[in-house]
């Protein structure tokens, strides 16, 4: 008799090596994607506008006496060209009720007192309105008007 020698019957395939190009195919799309992505992304743009409003507003914050960033990059990426979160709704009850919070009390939680804001808070805030949504600064004003301030900073 002779032997032959015993052959193993093939292993199935299981359902991961079966998926095994479906994988490394969705794999290498998601890293393409991820880079072109990376490639195309440069975040807000700076326009003109918003660079032209940046200037007029950091003329006005001197004029008025107020400090202004030493990076005039900072007014521009913070403000855009439309004013950004300052314009959104300055005079709504949330923002004023907001506003009186942050300028009413001296401390974040416990402790927390009256105190009274200063003016040139108001007038930066009056500024940045006027220079990016001039439409909204009456309204400010009336909403602002009963605010008790004085010259409590200093310079």
């Amino acid at each position: 008799m002779t032997a032959t020698a015993s052959t193993s019957p093939a292993t199935p395939a299981t359902d991961h090596d079966e998926h095994r190009f479906l994988y490394w195919l969705i794999g290498i799309v998601v890293v393409v994607l991820a880079i072109i992505g990376l490639i195309t992304y440069s975040g807000k743009k700076q326009s003109a506008d918003a660079s032209a409003k940046a200037t007029q507003l950091t003329q006005a914050f001197q004029q008025a006496g107020l400090p202004v960033p030493a990076d005039q990059d900072i007014i521009t990426r913070s403000l855009g060209n439309d004013g950004g979160a300052v314009c959104d709704n300055p005079a709504s009850a949330l923002g004023r009720a907001t506003l009186f919070d942050q300028l009413y009390n001296g401390a974040a939680t416990v402790g927390r007192r009256p105190v009274i804001a200063d003016t040139n808070v108001l007038k930066g805030e009056l500024l940045i309105l006027d220079t990016y949504c001039p439409e909204k600064v009456q309204q400010y004003r009336d909403k602002t008007q009963d605010v008790k301030t004085d010259d409590t900073i200093g310079n």
